[in-house]
């Protein structure tokens, strides 16, 4: 879930620019007319693009290469055309005054949309256009209109369809009626800045407004029902992202529902999959993020040659943000979860600069692109403040609207805000791969008159990078804080406090960028999702039938990872390996205690003292290996194996979890345990040195 820009986009994206730097010819607007036939999957369209006056040489469009050509004119007059794959090059005659080419064509979309999707990293999956009886989706990369070098001055869209079939798009809806067995809409963008996207199906439509800005939902009659939630919902997020950053960018804010689960962000909607838009977290997770995409991605666009900044941003001001205005804690816990899921995910093979991060192919890319963007953006907060910070944000937003910004761009906004060089603050972050590896060394207290003395090391491994990590003292009741700037190798650190001190933390606010130890992580279904070394191992008792084990593995991202019966095992051939036993495991030989509260035989399960014996329930739960430290053993225990088929595919959704229970395929438990390690906390005895 939460694809938000996809990458195929992204490559259409920097094409444009490429092609616009070349002088190509300017749209002054564009009127794009479509009928949508579903029975036979059929776009029949015609477009028409204003030129500049004088207007001449030639013209590119992008088209799909199976689109079948019905006319090309230049005022109004057959022209010659050429075709070269998803290209129709015109070569335009000379001419004074505003000049008109029009395109008519026809072209048949039919991608296969999943029946049963499997979470992957593709938030596509695979389906770039589809006109069907179930819903229309044109991608932006698809060619379903002939679409120019740079986006035009203006651009109107014109979208006919059965009775009963309502279309969306970019832009302010200008016109919806349905006569004579037809729907049409009519929608209208002033400021146009990428290629368009168009969804359709059978829709209840409800809107209301908020401050001037039309807000609409675009539901199927099933979930017609969430409007109100998602409307509301949507209100309050324009509102609290306006104040935050400068006026809504765009003309109208649409939910749209989607008939397979994506979750884009398009310039002035979202379109978010049923399955999806019906859980209930997601009015506070997804929707937010993709609305922040409406300021950042959407509003002020990506300057993509330079690096991917906006899902790092959308990230820290929607996921994040929302989860600090809960709570201190709950903030803090996100941080951590980021700081364990680049552990978990990100494998030395796999890392790269987040500079190079375009768009989300795989959980490693994910994790740099949107949780270590993420981090980087709060460290910078953290250096500079909240005025500066969000002040910075505000000017970016006021100087970029509707026109590509880089890393670049925010680095000297935030160094004119806050008066201090974080261009060299951020550049190491966005260039050299990882992050600093820091532990607690040699720590020690000592009473003297009327106080104590702490004191101790902060060991870096490898290369230092900038910025300061905060070590916690507490001492009878209280806390203090200091700021230790790490260099390589060894800086030593001491600290006041007036108490007996009881406990040093490093990192204890998870504020900084950094690479956790073995040691230091939870164990969680992202676990399973990085390993590079996982082995399943099938007990009689598994619950789940092959095909669905087979869809897990999949989902998790394990599907060639080997697959072994409980009777084939033996010690030696998981030794230093990850392990995901469907079962309850009999005698192994391999140490596999599940976590602290949760036990499980043949036809039951207990967590947290609450006992599961329904043919529903499905328990999946992750600890640690501890005869293979850095390692996890991972439980699939289902009652039934329809229980395993309504909740397996879940599983991933809950990556920073490591207790999970499902019921009728619905989340009734899902926890964390802690994990705490010498090399980040140092507790001392109640012993007194002296």
């Amino acid at each position: 879930m939460k694809p938000y820009i996809a990458l195929s986009a992204i490559l259409v994206a920097m094409l444009l620019v490429a092609c616009s730097a070349r002088g190509e010819v300017r749209v002054v607007r564009q009127e794009i007319a479509v009928r949508l036939v579903p029975p036979q999957h059929l776009v029949v369209g015609e477009s028409t693009l204003y030129l500049a006056p004088g207007a001449a040489g030639e013209f590119s469009l992008a088209l799909n290469g199976a689109a079948r050509l019905e006319a090309v004119r230049l005022d109004g007059r057959d022209i010659p055309f050429r075709r070269e794959g998803g290209t129709l090059r015109l070569n335009l005659s000379a001419g004074t005054g505003e000049r008109r080419v029009t395109v008519a064509y026809r072209c048949i979309f039919n991608d296969p949309a999943p029946e049963r999707p499997v979470v992957t990293e593709d938030p596509s999956y695979g389906v770039n256009a589809v006109v069907a009886e179930r819903g229309t989706y044109l991608g932006s990369g698809a060619g379903w209109y002939p679409e120019p070098a740079a986006p035009p001055g203006r651009r109107i869209v014109t979208v006919e369809a059965p009775a009963g079939i309502e279309a969306v798009t970019a832009g302010r809806r200008a016109v919806r009626e349905t006569a004579g067995g037809v729907t049409t809409s009519v929608w209208e963008e002033e400021h146009p800045a990428e290629a368009l996207s168009l969804s359709a199906g059978s829709y209840v439509v409800a809107e209301r407004n908020v401050d001037g800005i039309p807000l609409y939902t675009y539901l199927y009659p099933e979930n017609a029902v969430l409007a109100d939630r998602y409307l509301e919902a949507s209100a309050g997020y324009l509102r609290f992202y306006a104040e935050k950053f400068g006026p809504y960018p765009f003309e109208k804010f649409a939910v749209v529902e989607n008939f397979f689960p994506t979750g884009y962000g398009f310039p002035s909607y979202t379109l978010i999959g049923g399955t999806v838009i019906r859980l209930p977290f997601i009015v506070h997770t997804s929707l937010p993020h993709e609305i922040a995409h409406c300021w950042w991605g959407n509003g002020v666009l990506v300057a993509y040659e330079k690096g991917n900044w906006s899902e790092g941003l959308v990230t820290y001001l929607a996921d994040y943000l929302l989860e600090e205005r809960k709570s201190a804690r709950d903030g803090r816990d996100y941080r951590y979860r980021l700081l364990a899921d680049y552990a978990s995910l990100v494998s030395p093979g796999e890392d790269f600069p987040l500079r190079r991060f375009m768009g989300r192919v795989d959980p490693a890319s994910r994790t740099i692109g949107y949780g270590k963007g993420s981090m980087l953006f709060h460290m910078v907060r953290r250096e500079i403040g909240d005025d500066a910070f969000f002040g910075a944000l505000r000017q970016v937003f006021r100087e970029f609207r509707f026109k590509a910004a880089s890393w670049d761009d925010f680095a000297l906004a935030f160094s004119r805000a806050s008066g201090r060089d974080m261009v060299s603050f951020m550049n190491p972050w966005l260039e050299r791969t990882g992050g600093p590896r820091l532990a607690l060394t040699d720590v020690e207290r000592r009473q003297g008159g009327d106080g104590w003395l702490v004191s101790g090391v902060v060991r870096q491994v490898g290369d230092a990078f900038p910025g300061r990590v905060r070590v916690r003292v507490d001492a009878g009741g209280t806390s203090r804080d200091i700021l230790v700037e790490p260099t390589r190798g060894r800086t030593a650190f001491t600290v006041d406090v007036s108490g007996p001190p009881e406990r040093v933390t490093l990192d204890p606010e998870a504020d900084t960028f950094r690479l956790l130890s073995p040691e230091e992580l939870p164990a969680t279904v992202n676990r399973i999702k990085g390993s590079m070394a996982l082995t399943v191992v099938t007990s009689p008792g598994c619950g789940a039938d092959r095909d669905t084990l087979a869809l897990l593995l999949r989902s998790l991202g394990q599907a060639e990872a080997p697959l072994i019966r409980q009777d084939q095992l033996n010690a030696a051939a998981l030794a230093g390996r990850d392990i995901l036993f469907c079962g309850v495991p009999g005698t192994t030989g391999i140490r596999s205690p599940l976590p602290h509260g949760v036990s499980a035989s043949a036809g039951t399960f207990v967590v947290d003292g609450t006992t599961y014996a329904g043919a529903g329930d499905m328990l999946f739960a992750v600890a640690n290996r501890p005869d293979a430290p850095g390692r996890v053993t991972a439980f699939l225990h289902s009652l039934s194996p329809a229980a395993a088929g309504a909740a397996a595919l879940k599983i991933t959704h809950y990556g920073r979890y490591g207790v999970l229970v499902f019921s009728g395929g619905d989340n009734r438990v899902k926890e964390t345990p802690p994990a705490l390690s010498e090399t980040s906390v140092v507790t001392f005895d109640r012993q007194v040195d002296r």
